[in-house]
């Protein structure tokens, strides 16, 4: 097998096997764990706060050691947290599962690309991207599907649990990916601490030499406040709200992210051929509609209404990040883009931890709607900056 089919093949089965945990872990928390509303966004907002402390650390490690190292180290602890919080309906046992999750992330995040860019020595990348995209959503929807058929010939604990000993199997086979290209950053005589030092000036001075970058930065991070709070709320507002059992919940949830992903793809279809230019106001003109969109959600006491909802809801949020990749990657030199790309990132997750929990608190005190209602008032503000940004992008 030639390496590029390798690349596909392991990054799509990570994403199937991803996809059967997250297509289920809200009815496993709710139904089984029976977290309450501030501990749901709390999995969440420890998730994004590992993530943001070890997202450099660890970029670090795959930079000394190895590619494939870190790969094959993130995807065991990846297989271990979910066997973890599988096994252990508690709170305790999830919320350690998000941080080792958050950790691994970071092993995994960027180290891929940075594989196959060696291997392949820069040639054909954006065509391998691409096409390793599209197996890593094939990957996705598959996961979605057999997620469903497993919870309802067994349960969804063991749909997790089987998923997590799938992703521990994945790890021992990527011990096999061949790794011929990889030099270390210490043949090279850099320091940790000196590249981490140099990549933050860098991406500093990058985004406060432009003004659009500086508005983008703060709409990337009330982005990052409004989200998690929805994110983490929605699906125990199906459950709680419209009394879903566990059973009906399963097939209810398998179609909300199938139909969602499918809208996903053809939204950006629509995207691509039509949106030229202008992306500042036509991503305001989205994210009005979003607030009012999440508003109707909350308080509709329709279920089919709430669903079509939900589902309008993830087509105009998944708009947001490809059109303001497109705003940032045209403003930033070659030299340093990925430095700042990954400060963004960073902008996003801290915005998701310092969201979260209040959202959280909101929701525990009143009721799980008016907590997902309060994320409106977070984008709100990002209106005015892309309202104010519209005529230079």
């Amino acid at each position: 097998m030639n390496i590029k089919n390798i690349y596909y093949l392991v990054t799509s089965s990570r994403a199937f096997m991803i996809q059967m945990v997250f297509t289920l872990n809200a009815i496993y928390y709710v139904t089984q764990a029976e977290l309450n509303p501030l501990q749901l966004v709390l999995v969440g907002t420890i998730m994004e706060l590992s993530i943001l402390l070890f997202e450099m650390p660890t970029g670090l490690v795959a930079d000394f050691f190895g590619r494939k190292k870190s790969l094959v180290v993130g995807t065991f602890i990846l297989g271990a947290a979910h066997l973890l919080e599988g096994s252990f309906p508690e709170f305790w046992a999830i919320a350690i599962g998000a941080i080792l999750w958050g950790l691994v992330w970071t092993f995994i995040s960027g180290a891929e690309e940075a594989w196959i860019s060696d291997e392949l020595e820069s040639k054909e990348l954006e065509r391998v991207f691409l096409k390793g995209a599209q197996y890593s959503s094939i990957g996705r929807f598959s996961g979605i599907i057999a997620s469903v058929l497993l919870a309802a010939l067994f349960s969804v604990q063991a749909t997790i649990l089987t998923a997590g000993g799938l992703l521990l199997l994945l790890s021992l086979l990527s011990m096999l990916v061949p790794e011929t290209k990889f030099i270390s950053a210490a043949d090279n005589g850099f320091t940790g601490l000196g590249q981490m030092t140099l990549a933050l000036k860098g991406g500093v001075s990058h985004i406060k030499g432009n003004k659009v970058l500086v508005g983008i930065a703060f709409i990337t991070l009330l982005w990052g406040l409004a989200s998690e709070g929805f994110d983490r709320l929605w699906g125990a507002h199906f459950i709680a709200g419209f009394h879903l059992t566990e059973e009906d919940s399963i097939y209810w949830f398998g179609a909300f992210y199938a139909i969602a992903f499918l809208l996903n793809l053809a939204m950006l279809k629509i995207v691509e051929f039509y949106v030229k230019g202008s992306y500042a106001l036509v991503l305001f003109l989205f994210n009005s509609v979003l607030t009012m969109a999440i508003l109707l959600f909350a308080f509709t006491n329709n279920f089919f209404i709430a669903v079509l909802l939900y589902w309008a809801i993830a087509s105009l949020r998944n708009v947001n990040s490809p059109l303001m990749s497109v705003m940032i990657n045209k403003r930033l030199p070659s030299q340093g883009r990925a430095t700042a790309l990954s400060m963004f990132g960073q902008l996003d997750a801290l915005g998701q931890v310092a969201g979260g929990p209040l959202v959280g608190i909101v929701a525990l005190y009143t009721s799980v709607q008016v907590g997902m209602a309060s994320s409106t008032l977070l984008i709100i503000p990002t209106l005015y900056f892309l309202w104010s940004l519209r005529k230079v992008t």
